[in-house]
């Protein structure tokens, strides 16, 4: 494949973590089996991975919009990140009491 930079992948994997802290909570559970759940490839086929994380957040917001605190989502390159694993990507979303859906990008970061 030429045209590729070498020793890197021709389409990037990624997997996502949802979380929730309720108002007053110390930390973040995860929602569901807390197992990271893959990207659909039809979102990386059309856009970057962060407007999947917009997405996926105002989305979950919507849905639990009786609940009170934080939705945070964690995206990997892992399927199976270890306990040290640092995201390529975090933002969170308040839900309740402040603006509903608002995402945070204060720890957005990509890896190359």
């Amino acid at each position: 494949m030429s045209g590729l930079p070498s020793g890197k992948p021709y389409w990037q994997c990624y997997w996502y973590d949802l979380r929730f802290r309720a108002l007053g909570a110390p930390s973040f559970e995860p929602l569901g089996d807390g197992r990271p759940q893959q990207v659909p490839n039809t979102w990386l086929a059309t856009g970057p991975v962060g407007d999947f994380a917009d997405w996926i957040l105002a989305e979950a917001a919507g849905e639990l919009d009786d609940l009170r605190g934080e939705l945070r989502v964690l995206i990997y390159t892992d399927a199976r990140p270890g306990p040290d694993a640092e995201p390529v990507l975090a933002r969170t979303a308040s839900l309740g009491a402040t603006r509903a859906g608002e995402v945070s990008r204060s720890r957005t970061r990509r890896r190359r």
